[in-house]
């Protein structure tokens, strides 16, 4: 008998691309990790993309720490893609906070448990067992 990866054909090597636009408003000092991995790590300024992938079934953890930030510094997201699938700003309360317009010391978070059925729910496509 052929357990589940086999039987619908899932390879679980496959990788998902992640995509994070970050925009830096002054010299905003701030870590961007996803699943662990850091992108960013020190001052950001200006519009920069981050790319990285991650496992098809593995959970995808993005967080993004601001540190010492001064007035008026601050980090936007301008979108993350996962799969080539627009995630934010879209699902902004998906987000802890909900919020891509990051103007304080602390952290930001989306937290995902695994992908396309958590993007089939929430774009009301049912769900994916």
């Amino acid at each position: 008998m052929k357990n589940f990866s086999e039987a619908t054909v899932i390879k679980p090597t496959l990788k998902l691309d992640i995509s994070v636009l970050l925009v830096g408003i002054g010299d905003c000092d701030c870590t961007l990790t996803v699943n662990g991995k850091i992108l960013c790590e020190g001052q950001l300024n200006g519009s920069v993309e981050f790319k990285t992938q991650v496992g098809l079934i593995d959970p995808i953890n993005i967080t993004i720490a601001i540190h010492n930030r001064q007035h008026p510094q601050a980090v936007m997201i301008s979108g993350i893609y996962i799969d080539n699938k627009e995630i934010m700003p879209l699902y902004l309360n998906h987000s802890t906070p909900p919020t891509n317009y990051l103007d304080f010391t602390g952290v930001w978070a989306l937290t995902i448990p695994n992908f396309y059925p958590w993007y089939h729910a929430i774009t009301g496509q049912g769900w994916v067992v």
